[in-house]
């Protein structure tokens, strides 16, 4: 259908919400590759931008997309709160990646994440409200909505020395770029 954009959101979720931890059974990491590697390939076969669900499981989300993946296919890292190393593997990598963060970045505990935005180039990065979680410092805690957006890029402007509305401005291009 050519009203479909992008294929997704999919991919590899290897937390344990119950346990608090990483999922321990082989199997189910299996059936979660095994699905994630369809998707890939799906999205490819329809020539539709991929976007991609990774948590707790960066090594074989990483191992996937390079066997499966044209290295020139868009792909959109949604909700983007991985390790400095993941993010540096994928825009190196793969020149059609941009990787999305949410109002995570705002929270006083997320340096990590704030360090992957200073490293992420700024036409290579978009703006995502998750809704309805993950709302900005200061609407911690309530609903997320796209009216966050802004807010969000008053983080990314700080983090990176630029205008808000220079990050709007080249977010906002960079979402044409990914999803037409």
């Amino acid at each position: 259908n050519p009203k479909v954009v992008a294929w997704g959101e999919c991919g590899l979720d290897y937390f344990d919400k119950k346990r608090n931890s990483q999922v321990q059974s082989s199997e189910l990491k299996d059936l979660q590759r095994r699905a994630f590697s369809e998707q890939i390939e799906k999205a490819v076969a329809l020539a539709k931008p991929l976007v991609v669900h990774t948590r707790e499981a960066e090594e074989d989300t990483l191992e996937l997309l390079r066997k499966h993946l044209p290295r020139d296919h868009k792909v959109h890292v949604h909700c983007f709160t991985s390790q400095k190393w993941f993010a540096e593997s994928l825009l190196a990598e793969f020149p059609n990646v941009f990787l999305g963060f949410t109002g995570v970045i705002s929270f006083p505990s997320a340096g990590a994440v704030r360090e992957v935005v200073e490293l992420t180039p700024l036409n290579r990065l978009l703006l995502e409200t998750d809704g309805p979680f993950m709302a900005p410092v200061p609407y911690r805690g309530r609903t997320c909505h796209p009216g966050h957006v802004p807010t969000i890029a008053e983080t990314v402007a700080k983090v990176k020395n630029r205008s808000v509305e220079d990050v709007l401005r080249t977010t906002r291009d960079n979402v044409h770029r990914m999803y037409g």
